[in-house]
């Protein structure tokens, strides 16, 4: 329990610094001797838990607030289906954005390295994973959206210092990543949609 609670600390501070310091902590990020199972397990795993588990409790105990109709609070089964679902397409969405950063890299100029693409996708991916707390109130959830805009800019910051891209080509590499990841997001929302639609509540009619 312990080594969790540090692990936490950890999280919670390199996510500070990623926020209110992008450019000086991806210089420090770009120093980090690491690998991707590392990362994986000492930052992927927990952070996402954060949105996962914040959707599970707004769903079931809050609930979501529906025009003319009242608050809809979910059943247990199909706010922990969903939850995981989430969870497991986070994980995997931050991973391929992570290979799409690193395969393009020898587009523009650098060298293909996965575990710095990985670390690119990884901590451009944390404001909008902290911002899934959220996710407690169905009706802020909206909000997220603001602190992924924020990851696209550390992301933007990010690319050149880490992946060591051209200036030049700084721009359209990272407009490329930017589209890569939109589409990641909408085929993500389409498979957690798909599976609401076939395993969660039907909501009330209005």
């Amino acid at each position: 329990m312990q080594n969790i609670v540090e692990q936490m600390k950890k999280i919670i501070e390199r996510v500070k610094q990623i926020v209110l310091k992008p450019r000086e902590t991806w210089e420090t990020i770009n120093q980090e001797q690491t690998t991707i199972p590392v990362l994986f397990k000492a930052y992927l795993l927990i952070l996402a838990a954060v949105p996962a588990l914040a959707s599970f409790l707004g769903r079931w105990i809050v609930g979501i607030r529906i025009p003319f109709a009242g608050v809809y609070r979910f059943g247990f089964g199909a706010s922990l289906v969903n939850s995981v679902v989430d969870y497991v397409l986070i994980v995997v969405s931050v991973w391929i954005t992570g290979r799409i950063i690193s395969l393009l890299a020898s587009n523009f100029g650098s060298t293909r390295d996965d575990v710095k693409g990985f670390q690119v996708a990884l901590y451009s991916y944390s404001p909008m994973l902290v911002a899934g707390v959220l996710n407690l109130i169905p009706s802020l959830s909206v909000l997220i959206f603001f602190a992924g805009l924020y990851g696209l800019y550390i992301l933007y910051i990010g690319l050149p210092i880490v992946m060591g891209i051209p200036k030049q080509k700084s721009l359209p590499y990272t407009f490329v990543i930017i589209i890569a990841v939109i589409l990641i997001s909408l085929v993500r929302s389409w498979i957690t949609g798909a599976i609401l639609g076939a395993y969660g509540p039907s909501l009330p009619e209005i």
